[in-house]
């Protein structure tokens, strides 16, 4: 009977100190690299399960209370990641908080179901020791898992606000500490190798541990919840930004427009003053009239015409900046006649589109620069393709994140999408709008 004791006493501390000790640190270092996106090393697994062998041996050697070594763990997690894996300090805490408190309440719910099934209904054996030890380490697993599918925006705003989601993980840690400091959770074994239970109720304590995991979640919900809100509404007011901007460009352009109509429908009194001053011999005040109206007309006129004329506008400005920074262009932009699609909405695809490949081009050797606008459309399919020259070695330009959503949210309002294939030295954007199909539609072919 006392060698099977002894047995047993060795197998638990292989198993639950040697093995369970070392799979949950594992664990919580693979969480914490996951969720603060960091890179960690093998040696960084292997340093952490030692540093949890050195404070399990303390706080077997001292009889440390449990909450003050959940504070020791805490600590020790935190400025490992810290100071070792070189994470932020609050991004650190958190991922040392939500990796500790949820595998210790997971680990509290296993525990007493194991005191359940042990007083209740099977004697102690090892294979169900092993079997619970999995079964936290697959529950562990799969909490991880969706913590990190619920927060997988970790990014500035999260640390903005991140006493938000610490401060209730917090309570429900502090709170699992008492009952356990309280009520035990442990199976104990006395000097003489009798193995006895807690006394308390293990279905109150289950309970309670249940409730604490789903609290634990529930506030983790709330949080992705109020992140998601966030980010809509930035895009949201990003958005409108950019509509506020397209639209005082728009009004510009069609004053321009209008501008270039008054011009066109007075040709018939300037060729009469050319014909005045040619009739009276001034031949040189013709030709410098002929100069002026040939300026006032480089002026007004459209090298891409896309049968849009507030398009026609926008492109004529983007492409000269293009142009006067060395870049070829190539322009072959077909609008559907009558399209669904609003003239802001192609303003903001076409504008931030043309800004960002001008700065990719900028960054190459000018006799590789080029930009290409072309349009396709097929049945109800309507598609938008922009290539251009790039760099390896692009410096992102502010606010260029910002216009790739605005196009995307673009493209699904019209219930279309956005595709993008990029090289080493060239970027290709691909807008795909679903609009009914029209009829007649200019297209001109301008270089």
């Amino acid at each position: 009977m006392q060698i099977s004791e002894l047995f047993m006493g060795w197998f638990d501390f292989i198993f639950f100190f040697c093995i369970m000790n070392a799979c949950l640190a594992w664990l919580e270092i693979w969480f914490f690299g996951r969720f603060t996106v960091q890179i960690v090393k093998w040696y960084h697994y292997a340093g952490y399960v030692l540093v949890i062998y050195l404070l399990a041996a303390i706080e077997i050697i001292t009889r440390t209370a449990f909450p003050i070594s959940t504070l020791l763990e805490l600590g020790a997690f935190f400025l490992f990641g810290w100071l070792v894996i070189k994470c932020p300090p609050a991004m650190s805490g958190t991922a040392a908080i939500l990796a500790i408190c949820i595998m210790q309440v997971v680990n509290g719910i296993f525990q007493s179901l194991l005191c359940i099934v042990l007083t209740i209904l099977f004697p102690h054996t090892m294979a169900l020791t092993v079997i619970s030890g999995l079964l936290v380490m697959a529950a562990v697993f799969f909490s991880y898992q969706l913590v990190l599918k619920w927060l997988k925006d970790r990014n500035a705003p999260m640390l903005r606000y991140i006493l938000i989601l610490i401060l209730p993980i917090l309570f429900v840690l502090l709170v699992m500490q008492h009952v356990f400091a309280a009520y035990g959770n442990t199976v104990t074994i006395s000097s003489d190798g009798t193995r006895t239970f807690p006394v308390i109720n293990n279905w109150t304590m289950l309970i309670i541990q249940i409730a604490a995991y789903l609290s634990l979640f529930a506030v983790l919900y709330a949080y992705k919840e109020l992140m998601e809100g966030f980010a809509l509404q930035m895009r949201n007011t990003l958005l409108e930004q950019q509509v506020n901007v397209q639209t005082n460009s728009v009004r510009e352009m069609q004053m321009r427009y209008e501008l270039t109509r008054t011009f066109r429908h007075d040709l018939n009194g300037h060729w009469t003053v050319l014909g005045g001053f040619l009739k009276t011999g001034e031949t040189d005040k013709a030709m410098d009239y002929l100069a002026k109206l040939t300026t006032i007309s480089d002026q007004l006129s459209f090298p891409c015409q896309t049968g849009n004329a507030v398009l026609d506008i926008l492109l004529t400005n983007k492409l000269g900046i293009a142009r006067q920074k060395g870049i070829r262009v190539d322009c072959t932009v077909k609008i559907p006649g009558n399209s669904i699609i609003d003239d802001i909405d192609l303003c903001i695809v076409f504008s931030n589109a043309v800004d960002n490949a001008i700065h990719a081009c900028s960054l190459k050797s000018k006799s590789y620069q080029y930009l290409t606008l072309r349009t396709v459309q097929k049945g109800d399919f309507f598609m938008i393709e922009i290539e251009n020259s790039r760099s390896d070695h692009i410096v992102p330009v502010k606010g260029s994140g910002i216009g790739l959503q605005s196009i995307k949210a673009i493209a699904e309002k019209y219930h279309g999408t956005v595709h993008i294939e990029k090289s080493q030295e060239v970027f290709l954007l691909n807008v795909l709008f679903l609009i009914p199909q029209q009829s007649d539609s200019i297209s001109i072919q301008s270089s």
